[in-house]
């Protein structure tokens, strides 16, 4: 289970150092941060964050002024206490599980979990409501408290691919015009899409988000329905469209254009 606490962003940097030492190389390390790459026998010489330092980044785990408590339990904002999750389940605040119930970790302690299974994160999860108010963090239809899209639990639902629209074909998707409704519509951070500047399924690594996690290209709880450049549904047809990529887009899909909705707000 997650314990939230004013340390995990100095120990998420701690984290992403020695997994860089241990696929990039100490040398490599060394080298793009000045250094000569360790000690003399080769050893990562970088010393782990301590106490004062974590202190020193108390404030950016938890949105201002959340408690623990209430980030851990709730009462989340009102934007999310009724909302509908992207898989489309509306919230209901009296029937949500506590985290301890669900087995609530981060992505990174998650995949130690048996349950677990690759690729798998709040981002991606039919429950998940996405961030809407540029804090970072979204909520649950499940789950009580702060939700962030890198989080998961044994509660995850699969999201169902939407069906394909009357006339066209699965191989249509990628490239087909979408409805009119879409075409110069903003996206979930604001971003107005131009049709003539979209770029073509292919050449960003498109796929869908549970696969592109598993193997590599994406980060946890990345997904279309995370996005900045995301349009969710506008016509009930299960697919949105996105700001800078063409074509019929769903909510479980992902590409390398991925930009998180807090730093675009």
């Amino acid at each position: 289970m997650v314990q939230c606490n004013s340390h995990r962003p100095v120990n998420r940097l701690w984290i992403r150092r020695r997994y860089l030492v241990a696929t990039v190389g100490l040398a490599a390390l060394g080298g793009c941060t000045g250094g000569d790459g360790g000690g003399a026998d080769g050893e990562d010489s970088t010393e782990p964050p301590t106490d004062d330092e974590g202190e020193e980044e108390e404030g950016e785990e938890l949105p201002d002024p959340v408690s623990e408590d209430e980030f851990e339990s709730g009462p989340v904002p009102d934007v999310y206490v009724s909302a509908a999750s992207i898989g489309g389940e509306r919230r209901n605040p009296d029937e949500l599980h506590a985290k301890a119930d669900v087995q609530f970790a981060e992505y990174d302690e998650a995949v130690e979990n048996p349950a677990h299974q690759p690729g798998r994160s709040c981002g991606n999860c039919h429950e998940y409501i996405a961030d809407k108010n540029g804090d970072g963090f979204g909520a649950c239809v499940a789950v009580e408290g702060y939700i962030g899209r890198e989080d998961w639990c044994t509660a995850w639902e699969e999201l169902p691919e939407p069906p394909v629209p009357d006339g066209m074909s699965e191989e249509d998707l990628a490239t087909a015009d979408v409805p009119r409704v879409y075409r110069t519509a903003e996206s979930q951070a604001g971003e107005s899409r131009t049709p003539d500047g979209l770029l073509p399924q292919a050449d960003v690594a498109f796929g869908e988000s549970v696969d592109q996690i598993a193997d590599g290209p994406a980060g946890p709880g990345q997904s279309c329905a995370t996005c900045a450049e995301y349009i969710p549904d506008k016509n009930g047809d299960g697919w949105g469209a996105c700001a800078k990529v063409e074509g019929y887009i769903a909510v479980e899909d992902w590409c390398s254009e991925w930009e998180s909705i807090a730093e675009a707000t």
